[in-house]
């Protein structure tokens, strides 16, 4: 069911919605049938409700979420980063960082930084030629301030990333 937020659009997700959802977040390749008989629903409505929130963007893509542990990106890290001011515009900056192999996303934020940068490294040392010989070299950039994560817990809204 659609209804009108402002000059938005929204759909509104009744349960059965939310449970489809939280079993294909929970396994994207799981079929149709099994999350039918899962839920205790028919087939067809499973089918019919994956494919209008296909169609109203509620599903943006079926993926993989790779472990970065697994294939030696042992350290993850928040960059926040500073643009010449007046020089350049954030956007121009954050897609250029966007394409570097070791970045997650790239978030324009307010406050005394300018962007916010996810990513993964190998080591400290990879870490920081990363930044030294990479990020800061980026056009634009002007500074760096650099947060290591010890641990991370996904929230209950996590599949919003």
């Amino acid at each position: 069911m659609l209804r009108r937020i402002g000059d938005l659009m929204v759909i509104e997700l009744d349960d059965k919605d939310e449970a489809i959802l939280h079993s294909l977040e929970s396994d994207s390749r799981k079929g149709t049938q099994a999350i039918a008989d899962s839920l205790s629903m028919p087939r067809v409505t499973v089918h019919d409700r994956i494919r209008r929130l296909k169609e109203k963007g509620v599903i943006k893509r079926f993926t993989i979420q790779r472990e970065p542990r697994a294939v030696g990106l042992d350290l993850r890290a928040f960059l926040f980063v500073r643009c010449e001011r007046g020089q350049v515009d954030r956007r121009d900056v954050a897609e250029q960082l966007v394409t570097l192999p070791f970045c997650i996303r790239v978030s324009i934020i307010t406050g005394d930084w300018d962007l916010l940068v996810e990513v993964v490294a190998s080591s400290m040392d990879t870490l920081g030629d990363a930044i030294l010989d990479q990020v800061s070299k980026v056009a634009g950039v002007s500074g760096t301030q650099t947060m290591i994560s010890f641990y991370e817990f996904e929230g209950v809204a996590s599949s919003f990333r």
